[in-house]
């Protein structure tokens, strides 16, 4: 797959993500993951579309993934992280992703 097809690809994907069509968006994230598995870009949509789709604990194992790929928790994905873990009802452990989400916010974003 070259470098235009996955743009468009997630691009198709993004805009089914905004029209609340996430199961369309899945398809979509998986065959650009399976063509480049190191994909972080695709594998935190893909993160973002299985919580939506109530799959969070498959939102878990991708974030587990993007963290051993880029060797640390990125800003955003402790927010990503701290949705799938509410979505499952494990509310004291997305309590304290969500925390270390707003820790890691700069100041002038944190008021």
């Amino acid at each position: 797959m070259d470098r235009d097809q996955r743009e468009l690809l997630l691009s198709l994907a993004y805009l089914y993500i905004c029209s609340d069509r996430e199961w369309r968006a899945l398809p979509l994230l998986l065959l650009v993951t399976a063509e480049n598995p190191d994909d972080c870009v695709c594998l935190r949509l893909l993160a973002h579309v299985y919580t939506t789709v109530d799959r969070a604990e498959l939102a878990l194992v991708v974030l587990d993934r993007v963290s051993h790929l880029a060797g640390q928790d990125i800003h955003g994905d402790s927010l990503l992280r701290a949705r799938a873990l509410h979505r499952l009802g494990r509310i004291d452990e997305a309590r304290l992703s969500f925390e270390n989400y707003t820790q890691a916010l700069p100041e002038s974003d944190a008021a």
